[in-house]
């Protein structure tokens, strides 16, 4: 205990330091970001692409923008595969290659992305940045560090590119996370590498029980399926595990006569749920319900690196420019061959672009293929990241996966229905001749789905014009909603890949075979 009072003490000291780096963040932005390029490209002027496009000569972000090209995966990949050749090369940075981060695959074939010390470094301060700020926010929030960090991790080595390992992003980067952070991030490698998910949802579950869960972080759907797992379905067999020991009475008295556990009961302290990998909007109201406890923290990273965070009570994400450098790429020209490039310092409020970045981990004007909306520029904050090219054209409507987050986080509220895992399928009925829309959703409770689906309907008549003409002409047959028997997450997860994400808007129609009866038409 004397320990653990020592380290919130610890902790205090080191939030105070971190609120002067989050005030430099909101007042200074620009300079942060031209300050953050030209220190990648000193670092990194006698590499491979260094020398290639004259870094050592660069003198400002607009000579940057004129001289380095757009990059994406597809031109990346080049001097990639001359790193998986030779680690040590200096070919994208100065810095050996010491990892290879397996991507989540989620625009196509999984890529597998160099990652150096200052990589890791970086990703770290970002990261610790959201956590200092959560911290920050009451003195009672560093009882954080009092407990265990629960992280859904994926292995950090799964392979090797000539003696160089493989693994998954929460893997790799918990491992090799702040040292204070490292030791609180939990279960550790033995749970993070197992394959099997029903296996490591068991383990999960028992570590729940067994220790004292201050904060749930990793891909936020595996963390609802970890939850819903121990409410709905582990009980009774977590408590024939426990028979006779001294955590039975702990799951006994939050077992419930039908079989489900109260997890807030079973694990109290869980102060913070970390949201990651996906727009939690439509799950808030679940999460919370599941944890009344926890703040839900927002936190924006990937593969290639950290870009923004929560930094305040309202949960729109802060940009990071102390470790990322930003450009941005209009919504109507992203798919332009030139497409216009505007800096940080130039975005407006309510636009929404595609977003460029540069940093010490190689990447130099690189395209996320992230979309982001701009909710303020003073400070410069975001929401409604989605991923580019998700959008389905049924009848000329253009639905965007940004369309459907927002319509379902809305249906959600204004119905007070909880969602757990949802898919919004476009289908065309061949007899009819025109398509429809079907919301594919896991459901806590009951539902009205004739109210879910005219909320739904209502916010995109509001935001898409095309969608309200086209329902209005009745080229776009209604909206259906069927309930889904199972997590189309936790299908791909344990079939495919443990990082998987949720596809919020798909033509897959797979997904609707995991559907009961339709509810509505």
């Amino acid at each position: 205990m004397l320990q653990m009072s020592i380290m919130r003490r610890l902790i205090g000291v080191v939030v105070k330091k971190r609120m002067k780096l989050i005030k430099e963040i909101m007042d200074n932005p620009i300079e942060m970001a031209d300050s953050t390029l030209m220190s990648c490209l000193e670092a990194n002027k006698d590499t491979v692409i260094g020398r290639q496009f004259g870094f050592d000569t660069i003198t400002s972000p607009d000579e940057y923008r004129e001289r380095v090209p757009l990059m994406d995966s597809t031109k990346q990949k080049k001097y990639w595969e001359q790193i998986y050749e030779n680690p040590k090369g200096k070919i994208l940075t100065a810095d050996d290659v010491i990892w290879y981060v397996e991507s989540s695959g989620t625009t196509g074939k999984p890529k597998r992305l160099p990652l150096t010390k200052t990589g890791l470094k970086m990703v770290s301060k970002g990261s610790m940045l959201g956590f200092m700020a959560f911290m920050a926010q009451d003195k009672e929030n560093t009882k954080l560090v009092e407990g265990d960090m629960v992280t859904l991790g994926a292995p950090a080595v799964m392979d090797h590119i000539n003696g160089i390992p493989v693994g998954y992003a929460t893997g790799v980067y918990s491992e090799h996370q702040n040292p204070i952070f490292a030791r609180l991030m939990k279960p550790g490698a033995d749970v993070y590498n197992i394959s099997d998910m029903d296996e490591k949802m068991w383990e999960y579950a028992k570590f729940l029980v067994e220790n004292n869960p201050t904060a749930i972080m990793g891909i936020s759907t595996l963390n609802m399926t970890l939850l819903r797992r121990v409410n709905e379905q582990y009980g009774p067999a977590l408590l024939e595990e426990y028979m006779g020991t001294k955590y039975e009475a702990k799951v006994r008295d939050n077992l419930s006569d039908d079989g489900t556990l109260d997890v807030a009961g079973l694990c109290p302290n869980i102060k913070l749920f970390v949201a990651t990998g996906m727009n939690t909007d439509p799950y808030k109201k679940w999460i919370k319900n599941m944890l009344p406890n926890a703040t839900i923290w927002e936190m924006y990273g990937g593969s290639e690196g950290f870009y923004g965070t929560q930094l305040t009570s309202e949960p729109d994400i802060y940009l990071t420019p102390h470790v990322t450098y930003y450009e941005f790429i209009p919504l109507d020209e992203v798919d332009s061959e030139h497409p216009t490039v505007i800096p940080l310092s130039e975005v407006k409020v309510g636009e929404r672009y595609e977003m460029v970045i540069t940093n010490l981990q190689g990447y130099y004007r690189y395209r996320l293929d992230d979309l982001v909306t701009f909710t303020s520029v003073e400070p410069y904050t975001i929401c409604n990241i989605a991923r580019k090219g998700r959008v389905v054209n049924l009848s000329g409507e253009k639905l965007s996966e940004a369309h459907v987050q927002n319509a379902m986080a809305h249906a959600t509220q204004v119905t007070g229905t909880e969602i757990t895992d949802y898919s919004v399928v476009g289908e065309t009925d061949e007899l009819a001749g025109r398509g429809h829309y079907t919301i594919a959703a896991l459901v806590n409770g009951v539902i009205d789905s004739e109210a879910f689906v005219n909320a739904f309907e209502e916010h995109i008549r509001g935001v898409n014009e095309e969608f309200r003409i086209v329902r209005d002409m009745d080229s776009l047959g209604p909206t259906r909603l069927r309930v889904l028997k199972q997590s189309p997450v936790e299908i791909r997860a344990a079939e495919y890949h443990i990082q998987s994400k949720p596809v919020t808007l798909t033509t897959d129609l797979s997904v609707l075979q995991l559907c009961e009866a339709e509810a509505v038409a």
